[in-house]
């Protein structure tokens, strides 16, 4: 097999053009600071510059917006994650893999994600408004699950007993999986935790590789 580049294509513009697309980045931001209980389309108008009346044409609600920016994140994960992912599944699914290629999908995969949370602002809202949903869930949740929680965290566990090549229960393996994955929070929700204690200033290029250096050996540890 033939590993994959980790590097994520340049970040699409994400500036908001439209009235569509400003109401859209404005609730965004209010959903991914306050949640969907604590953000109202009064606020969200505001810091779109719109009237109510003017989200209720483009989205008909606050449930209708909320769906919408759960809909457009995924729409960003297919363009930039998807590529990568299914052709991981198309492997983890094939009788040929072995345990070494297992562990370099693994490897690849996980380089992607610390690249895609430590990326640029928009894309960090994005992330910001996801992790929002794992403590509170809002309308978008069941689409954020479907979509990209439940394909993603069962690909990395079934990679990982592949790459471990034991026999018995999958379920250390889920289990892995989600520790794994959510390690990676630290770096996003927990962030204003972790940069003090590092006593790193912001997260640039050299930080990015200490935290994907750091993140592949918590892997190893898990394949053993």
């Amino acid at each position: 097999m033939t590993q994959l580049d980790s590097t994520l294509p340049a970040t699409e513009t994400l500036l908001p053009e439209t009235t569509a697309e400003r109401i859209l980045a404005a609730g965004m931001d209010c959903f991914a600071r306050e949640g969907f209980a604590g953000a109202t389309t009064r606020m969200i108008a505001a810091q779109a510059g719109v009237t109510l009346p003017v989200i209720a044409y483009h989205f008909g609600n606050k449930e209708g917006l909320h769906r919408a920016c759960a809909n457009a994140i995924v729409e960003q994960y297919r363009r930039r994650l998807l590529p990568l992912v299914s052709s991981a599944r198309a492997a983890a699914d094939s009788d040929a893999i072995t345990r070494e290629e297992a562990r370099q999908w693994l490897e690849t995969i996980l380089l992607a994600l610390v690249s895609a949370i430590t990326a640029d602002a928009e894309q960090r809202l994005s992330t910001d408004f996801v992790l929002r949903e794992m403590s509170e869930q809002g309308p978008g949740f069941a689409l954020l699950f479907a979509e990209l929680w439940q394909p993603g965290i069962a690909l990395v566990a079934d990679l990982l007993g592949m790459a471990r090549v034991q026999e018995g229960s999958p379920q250390p393996d889920r289990i892995g999986a989600v520790m794994l994955l959510a390690a990676l929070s630290a770096f996003t929700r927990e962030e204003a935790i972790s940069r003090p204690f590092l006593g790193w200033e912001r997260i640039d290029d050299a930080r990015h590789d200490e935290i994907g250096a750091a993140a592949l050996r918590l892997l190893r540890g898990l394949i053993g």
